[in-house]
């Protein structure tokens, strides 16, 4: 048994999918929220008997390792490595080969390690735990969430990394190292807390530091470095995509069935440390659509606990309006007596945090009062103010219900006819339908579903299908990618051949994967449905062929040219003839 298969059987479709939705029991299925695209009514599937997935609003379907591959960014060895450690699989490391991707994350973890020595076993680490633990952070705590320090040197990380054998190339596209326009290369971070990115699923991928001293290396007229320095966008880290903290939160999310949205790192790991378990951090940058779509898989409510000053407040309003594109109307925690949540939670504890997360409001009734605290709604001109910052969010909505109703609430309490508010709004483009499938022959879906269930016959029917052949199918494309998984992996990689295939179809390969029986059979059969498949294939350009050839003597004939027709005659007869032989050919496998 193979590495790839070794795993497919210890590991269930189900606890992998369970990484990343909350799944939910649907008869023999299971189901959620699909991981891969934004929607209010789960139509992402897992299938234990068939050990796979299927979403049927985005087309998206595969296995344990296609599923792994879209989640995380990687490839398919990656997948498998993933997958071998995730769930402590004992596999020979030289199954699995060197990827580029690899590559990236190791140097990530030699950092990570770099890092955490520093922070615990330098002298000028002390400084830096002592500023830790002044903010309230036990040991257990720093060491949970692996934080370390970054040496106030110019070159202590690359040093190191060079002693390691580390390319300094890959070392300044993670954005570990910067090269300056004199061609010097030197550490991003120093005289740092260091702060590590980890995807959902517990990879590092990014750091973030804070500030603890002065640059020494600065001239004294300079300006003191920026308090917060974060990684840029790297090969494997989109900023806009991750949480920082959710992959030890995310299970108490299920759990509690909410978030809590905050802006800072200390603002979480406080948090998290009181036993409030089910928060996440949105990486000082404004939330974007994937950070919304992360939550909404995991929380039925989402709430926004941001600083309270006047950058905390515009910050929280941006965020309303984003989760609104969404459908979602996030629960807004407004705090007295203290400057953020760090603050909140060390000063008055997670008794009181919790019991203010009762006496939240929502997202749009926030709007309504901030207006009226803002703006003097008697005065038409400053009612004309509040009632546009309120119409630019609900104008986010993309569902019609919860905009009319929204719509509605806010005419009686700006004291507007909502006919004149419905006006204000532009009209809302509807979503586009999602592409049909590919219209195919039932003998092309059978040969599909054939290659499907067998890929490792291609390499004995590639040779049949020339240039002729293919243009002839509706499937040429998906035949094309199929036959070249095989030749460059061994095997079918669905996320590899979704990447060359339009949308249509995909639908289609989606529709056929998704319909494909699990039920074993014989080689002989498999190979008698490829012969009378490629036998049919053949019969359709032989007909093609010969309604060109007729064509073409149509012409001939009205040229007079009789050698042509003559020459095209005899190529027809050639054609019938082939096309009888395989009319018998056909009626013997059959009778056999």
């Amino acid at each position: 048994m193979d590495s790839k298969d070794q795993i497919k059987e210890y590991i269930s479709i189900v606890d992998v999918a369970a990484l990343y939705v909350s799944l939910k029991p649907a008869g023999k299925y299971y189901k959620a929220l699909c991981p891969f695209h934004s929607e209010k009514t789960p139509s992402f599937f897992v299938y234990p008997e068939k050990n796979s997935f299927s979403c049927y609003g985005c087309n998206r379907f595969g296995d344990i390792f296609a599923l792994v591959q879209e989640m995380e960014n990687i490839g398919f060895v990656e997948a498998m490595h993933f997958l071998a450690e995730k769930f402590n699989i004992p596999l020979q490391k030289t199954s699995f080969k060197s990827v580029k991707k690899d590559d990236y994350l190791q140097i990530n973890e030699l950092a990570l390690n770099f890092f955490k020595e520093n922070l615990f076993a330098s002298e000028e680490g002390k400084g830096a735990l002592a500023y830790l633990k002044n903010r309230g952070l036990q040991k257990a705590t720093l060491e949970q969430f692996s934080l370390g320090y970054a040496p106030n040197d110019w070159d202590g990380l690359s040093s190191h990394l060079k002693k390691k054998g580390v390319s300094q190339e890959k070392a300044l596209e993670l954005g570990l190292l910067i090269k300056n326009d004199n061609n010097r290369v030197y550490d991003r971070f120093r005289g740092r807390v260091i702060f590590p990115i980890f995807s959902e699923t517990g990879t590092i991928l990014a750091f973030g530091g804070r500030t603890v001293f002065a640059d020494a290396a600065s001239a004294a007229n300079t300006p003191k470095p920026a308090k917060y320095l974060n990684s840029p966008d790297t090969p494997i880290y989109k900023k806009g995509h991750h949480l920082f903290g959710f992959h030890l939160s995310k299970n108490a999310m299920k759990e509690e069935k909410a978030g809590i949205l905050v802006e800072g790192y200390l603002d979480m790991i406080s948090l998290y440390q009181a036993g409030i378990r089910h928060v996440a951090a949105s990486l000082g940058t404004a939330l974007t659509e994937k950070q919304v779509h992360l939550l909404n898989r995991f929380c039925a409510a989402i709430y926004i606990f941001y600083d309270r000053d006047a950058a905390g407040e515009t910050a929280t309003i941006r965020n309303i309006e984003k989760m609104f594109e969404q459908n979602v109307n996030p629960r807004i925690v407004v705090i007295e007596g203290a400057k953020d949540p760090d603050e909140y939670v060390r000063s008055k504890g997670a008794k009181a945090m919790r019991e203010i997360l009762d006496r939240t409001e929502d997202g749009f009734k926030f709007l309504l009062n901030k207006a009226a605290r803002e703006f003097k709604l008697q005065d038409p001109a400053q009612k004309r103010k509040g009632l546009d910052m309120v119409l630019q969010a609900i104008g986010k909505m993309s569902d019609p219900i919860i905009r009319d109703d929204y719509l509605q609430r806010t005419g009686s309490f700006f004291k507007v006819a909502p006919e004149l508010l419905h006006l204000e709004l532009q009209p809302q483009k509807e979503p586009e339908n999602g592409s049909q499938p590919l219209k195919i022959s039932l003998m092309e879906e059978k040969f599909l579903e054939t290659l499907l269930r067998a890929p490792e016959i291609v390499p004995e029917i590639k040779e049949f299908f020339n240039e002729d052949l293919l243009a002839i199918l509706a499937i040429r494309n998906i035949i094309h990618w199929l036959f070249a998984s095989v030749e460059r992996f061994g095997e079918i990689r669905l996320p590899e051949i979704n990447k060359h295939l339009s949308a249509a179809e995909k639908a289609r390969l989606h529709d056929i994967f998704s319909q494909k029986t699990q039920t074993a059979k014989e080689r002989s059969e498999i190979e008698k449905d490829v012969v009378i498949s490629i036998g049919n294939f053949q019969k359709k350009l032989l007909t093609s062929k010969t309604r060109q050839i007729n064509q073409e003597i149509a012409v001939a004939e009205r040229e007079h040219n009789e050698a042509r027709v003559a020459q095209l005659m005899k190529q027809k007869n050639e054609f019938m003839k082939t096309i009888s032989r395989r009319s018998r050919e056909e009626h013997f496998e059959k009778e056999n």
